[in-house]
C-alpha cells in the first residue's frame, strides 16, 4: 500500500458562490492503477539510462590501452590486470549491493555507486603509475558498476514491472546497455582523436556522475510491491545454494563473462596487430553495441515465448560458431565488423534470460541478491578472460589458446543450461498470491 499520496481534484466546496477549489482526496482503485503504471515505467526509463551509461563507459576501456600504455608504461598484462580487477571487484561486491538494494531500495545504492564510479574514473585519469590506475579503474570503478549496472537495476525493474511484462521489460532495459555501447564507443574514439586520454577519461567520469540524479527515480515505494517480509539472506542463499541448478547457472554465466571480457578488451588491439586501422577496432565495438540493441531485446522476447534455458543454450552455441568462423575466414575490416555484428546479436542477450531464470526459479523478492551471486560467477569469468588473455599474449605472443578456450567454454555453457530443471522452487512459490 502506498501511504501519504493524495490526488487534488476540483470539487465544489461550501463557499460563497460555489466556486470549485482543490481539495485533497485519496486515490481510488483506478487512480492507484495509473500511479503504479507511471511509477514502474519511470523506473524502467531511468533505470535503463543508468545501465546505458554504466555499461557504455565500461565498454570503452579497450580503446585506452595503447595511449595509457605509452603514457605511463603499462604492459598489456598490467592493463589487463586493471580491467580484470574491475570485473572481480564488481563481481565480489555484487551480492552485497544486491542485498542492500533488496532490503533498502535501489535508489540509495545506485546513488552511492554512481559516486564511486565517477571517483574511480577521475582517479584513473590522474594516475601517475600502474598501481593508482588499477586502484581507480579496477577497484573504485568495479564498486561503482556493482550498483549501476545490471544486477541492482534489473532487480528493481523486475520487481516493479507487472509479471506478464517482466521478460520484455528486462529485455528492454538490458538493451539499454547496448545503446550505451553503440553511442559511447564511437564517441570515446572521437574524443581520443581530439584530446589526450586523461581528458577523455575525465569527460567519461562526468558522464558516469549522471547516474546519481537518474537514480532518484528508482523508488520502489511507489510501485505495487506488497511482498512478504524479507526472508533472511542466510535462508535465501541456503535454499538456492543447495540447488545444483543454481550453480549450473553460475557456471554458464561465468562463460559469458570470460568470452565478453576477452573480446571487448583485446579485439581492438588484436586487429591493429594484424594490420587493420585503429578505426576498425572502434567500428567493431560499435557494431557489437548496435546489433546488441536488437539482439538483447529479441532475447528478452524469446525468453517470454520459449524456455529460457533453450534460448540460452542456443546463444552460447551460436557464439562458439561465430568465433570459429571469424578465425577460419581471411581477416579484413569487413570480416571483423561482420564478426562484431554477429557477436552483438549474442552479446548481452544472456542477461535478461539469466536474471529472468533466477526470478522464475527462486522468486523476484530476492532477485538483486541471488542474481548478484550469479553475477559473481560472470565476473570471475570476466577476470579470467581479461587477465589470462594478457598473460597468454605476453608469454606466447598469441591469443590462440584463449580463442580455443572461448569456443570450448561456449559448448560447455550450452550443456549446463540444457541440464537445468525449470520448475519454480519454494522461494518463488511463496511469493505467489494465495488462491
Amino acid at each position: 500500500m502506498i501511504e501519504g499520496i493524495f490526488i487534488f481534484l476540483p470539487l465544489k466546496a461550501h463557499v460563497p458562490g460555489g466556486n470549485p477549489i482543490l481539495l485533497p482526496m485519496r486515490p481510488g482503485p483506478n487512480d492507484w492503477g495509473d500511479l503504479m503504471r507511471r511509477s514502474w515505467l519511470s523506473i524502467l526509463i531511468c533505470g535503463s539510462l543508468v545501465i546505458a551509461i554504466s555499461m557504455g563507459v565500461r565498454q570503452v576501456s579497450g580503446l585506452f590501452l595503447r595511449p595509457v600504455a605509452m603514457d605511463i608504461g603499462l604492459s598489456r598484462e598490467a592493463f589487463g590486470i586493471a580491467v580484470a580487477l574491475q570485473n572481480l571487484v564488481w563481481g565480489l561486491s555484487q551480492p552485497f549491493t544486491g542485498l542492500l538494494a533488496d532490503r533498502h531500495g535501489a535508489r540509495p545504492v545506485t546513488m552511492v555507486c554512481g559516486a564511486l564510479y565517477l571517483a574511480g574514473l577521475a582517479l584513473a585519469a590522474m594516475a601517475p603509475n600502474a598501481i593508482v590506475f588499477a586502484l581507480g579503474l579496477g577497484v573504485l570503478c568495479g564498486l561503482g558498476q556493482s550498483g549501476t549496472a545490471f544486477a541492482v537495476v534489473l532487480a528493481v525493474i523486475g520487481r516493479a514491472a507487472p509479471v506478464e511484462r517482466r521478460s520484455a521489460a528486462l529485455g528492454l532495459s538490458s538493451t539499454a546497455g547496448s545503446v550505451g555501447i553503440f553511442v559511447l564507443v564511437p564517441a570515446a574514439s572521437g574524443l581520443l582523436d581530439l584530446v589526450d586520454w586523461r581528458t577523455a577519461m575525465l569527460i567519461l567520469a562526468a558522464l558516469a556522475g549522471l547516474t546519481m540524479p537518474l537514480a532518484l527515480a528508482l523508488n520502489e515505494a511507489a510501485t505495487d510491491q506488497r511482498a512478504a517480509p524479507a526472508t533472511p539472506a542466510r535462508t535465501v542463499i541456503g535454499a538456492a545454494g543447495s540447488d545444483r541448478d543454481y550453480w549450473l547457472l553460475n557456471l554458464g554465466f561465468a562463460v559469458c563473462g570470460f568470452q565478453l571480457a576477452f573480446i571487448a578488451t583485446y579485439l581492438p588491439v588484436i586487429l591493429v596487430d594484424r594490420g587493420l586501422p585503429v578505426a576498425t577496432g572502434a567500428a567493431v565495438l560499435a557494431a557489437i553495441g548496435a546489433f546488441n540493441i536488437l539482439g538483447t531485446y529479441l532475447a528478452g522476447l524469446a525468453g517470454g515465448r520459449w524456455l529460457k534455458t533453450h534460448v540460452l543454450a542456443a546463444l552460447y552455441l551460436a557464439r562458439a560458431a561465430a568465433i570459429v568462423a571469424f578465425l577460419a575466414l581471411p581477416l579484413s575490416s569487413s570480416s571483423a565488423i561482420a564478426f562484431g555484428a554477429v557477436m552483438g546479436l549474442l552479446w548481452t542477450g544472456t542477461v535478461p534470460l539469466t536474471s529472468g531464470l533466477v526470478a522464475d526459479l527462486w522468486g523476484s523478492r530476492n532477485l538483486g541478491f541471488l542474481f548478484g551471486v550469479v553475477y559473481v560467477g560472470h565476473q570471475i569469468g570476466a577476470f579470467a578472460g581479461a587477465w589470462a588473455a594478457g598473460l597468454a599474449f605476453d608469454r606466447t605472443g598469441s591469443f590462440d589458446v584463449i580463442w580455443i578456450a572461448a569456443i570450448a567454454a561456449g559448448v560447455l555453457a550450452a550443456i549446463c543450461h540444457l541440464m537445468l530443471d525449470v520448475s519454480p522452487r519454494a522461494l518463488a512459490m511463496a511469493e505467489r498470491p494465495p488462491f
